[in-house]
């Protein structure tokens, strides 16, 4: 159908722009080029990775034939729409901490292989953190718990590798949670991540470790469906570090249009 449509049209070229119609920050700039380059659109400009986007910001302008802007509108917006909202998402989480706390999103991990190192940078791009820590680290989750039998013996083998944090996620399986978190601080753990989603569990380890005297031996980190209106709460009750999944990584597509100018 097209090659009868575009015959008439020969070898004329068009420029087309791809623009924001929403404020925003832009993400997936890489892909982007590359998927222009790829359909052997003649680039004339691209903007960079994480500018900050108002309603009507150009970010693409580039030259094809009518082949090659058809196939453009249906391949290039898909490499910046979702990343894009994920960045947004991240850069807001990260503007409301003010600084208070770090935010954090492992969510990507979640998500399937084939779009997961786009949203993990896309996090980054954002501002927001893609591990619980920048330090080289063990993390003992919740299974690897179970499996070792309890707090203390899951983190004495991890103590044992040499120059890395140990984080532990505290859900009160072993014990409750108080506890939990007091001999994961007596045998070295760093990081206690209150993986719960309640806000009084944070409170609750946070008072233990008051009165245990660790608290200025560990970090309190809080997840579990953490939303932006959440934030003040969490830290409120005491994080210093707020992993943010579902509302960074579910992030509505960043809306853009290609449109041809000329």
């Amino acid at each position: 159908m097209r090659d009868f449509l575009f015959t008439p049209l020969g070898g004329d070229l068009f420029l087309l722009e791809i623009t924001a119609r929403q404020e925003g920050i832009l993400a997936g700039t890489d892909k982007l080029q590359a998927g222009a380059r790829e359909l052997g659109l003649k680039l004339e400009w691209i903007a960079s990775e994480g500018m900050q986007l108002e309603r009507g910001t150009c970010i693409c302008r580039a030259w094809g034939d009518a082949w090659q802007i058809a196939r453009a509108e249906e391949q290039l917006l898909g490499w910046i729409g979702k990343a894009s909202g994920v960045a947004t998402a991240a850069a807001q989480m990260v503007s409301r901490a003010q600084g208070r706390v770090s935010i954090v999103c492992g969510a990507w991990k979640k998500v399937p292989p084939e779009v997961r190192q786009d949203l993990r940078r896309a996090v980054a791009t954002g501002g927001a953190g893609i591990r619980i820590t920048e330090e080289p680290f063990v993390y003992l989750d919740k299974n690897y718990v179970r499996m070792f039998g309890g707090i203390g013996p899951a983190v004495r083998r991890a103590r044992a590798l040499e120059g890395r944090v140990v984080v532990v996620q505290l859900r009160g399986e072993s014990a409750p949670l108080a506890e939990e978190a007091g001999e994961a601080a007596r045998e070295g753990a760093r990081i206690l991540m209150v993986d719960t989603g309640k806000l009084e569990d944070l409170v609750l380890v946070r008072e233990a470790a008051l009165e245990e005297n660790f608290r200025d031996q560990v970090k309190l980190a809080f997840g579990g469906g953490v939303k932006k209106g959440d934030l003040d709460r969490v830290i409120a009750a005491g994080a210093d570090i707020v992993d943010v999944g579902r509302a960074i990584i579910d992030a509505p597509l960043l809306d853009f249009s290609l449109d041809v100018r000329r």
